[in-house]
């Protein structure tokens, strides 16, 4: 809705894509005015000023008094850095996920948190006919996955209830879905150091996950193993945690 018009489907994608050639502009004039952005991009002064305001009150661009122009924005800088380190992370972490996929004959993966979700940056699948696959940019619910149960327990208790949603969505039989079952098991995450799914995430699918730390003990991501719950008993998970903890100070020494 624009001044009280709603707009229609087309119409909004339009508004969307001049939103979008703004925050490119201003990336590459660093500062940008509104004469300049109606002149470049051929709309109405009337139009880019709309457009400049709204993702300044968003956070994606910035209009300090006595600056001319608008520029770079918060939420523009937290994303870009955001990009940036998670593309480190994952160069970093390749050559330990291939040693340890290699060691374990298991698939491996590299996780982000986003938020609710955590995202597949990057992946190793083994060599079993029966394996997990690694469909990479994919997101799932970080409270059903091994790499996300990892990175909530280093947050704030209270931090993971205002992020996650009030009604825990499921994907699998096993999935947590009660919020006293969750903290009850980021509790014991935090205590052991590791964080396992016991077909929370996919059925028949067991996992184990760590979290990987920079130099200050900040989260960067996470690795797991996955495999089919007959292959991965619970058994086995210390041993596996204890191989993930190795790989993941192999890639944090690399940061």
């Amino acid at each position: 809705m624009v001044d009280g018009k709603q707009l229609s489907a087309t119409e909004a994608l339009a508004s969307v894509r001049k939103a979008l050639d703004v925050l490119v502009l201003a990336y590459d004039r660093g500062e940008i005015g509104v004469t300049e952005t109606a002149r470049e991009l051929g709309i109405s002064r009337s139009t880019a000023h709309r457009i400049l305001v709204t993702l300044q009150r968003t956070g994606f661009l910035r209009h300090d008094p006595g600056q001319r122009g608008y520029s770079a924005g918060p939420q523009l800088v937290r994303m870009g850095l955001a990009a940036i380190a998670q593309l480190d992370v994952r160069r970093q972490a390749r050559r330990p996920l291939e040693e340890l996929s290699e060691k374990l004959q298991e698939t491996v993966c590299l996780y982000s948190l986003d938020g609710a979700v955590v995202r597949l940056l990057d992946g190793v699948e083994c060599r079993h006919v029966l394996r997990v696959s690694v469909p990479l940019g994919q997101e799932l619910p970080a409270h059903v996955t091994a790499a996300g149960k990892a990175l909530l327990a280093l947050r704030d208790p209270a931090d993971v209830r205002a992020t996650l949603p009030a009604a825990l969505p499921a994907t699998a039989a096993g999935s947590i879905t009660e919020w006293p079952l969750l903290e009850v098991e980021l509790d014991e995450v935090r205590v052991r150091g590791w964080a396992a799914d016991l077909e929370e995430s996919a059925h028949d699918l067991h996992g184990v996950g760590v979290a990987i730390r920079n130099r200050i003990g900040e989260p960067l991501a996470a690795i797991s193993v996955y495999a089919p719950a007959v292959r991965l008993r619970e058994q086995d998970m210390p041993a596996v945690a204890m191989a993930l903890q190795e790989t993941s100070a192999t890639i944090a020494r690399a940061e």
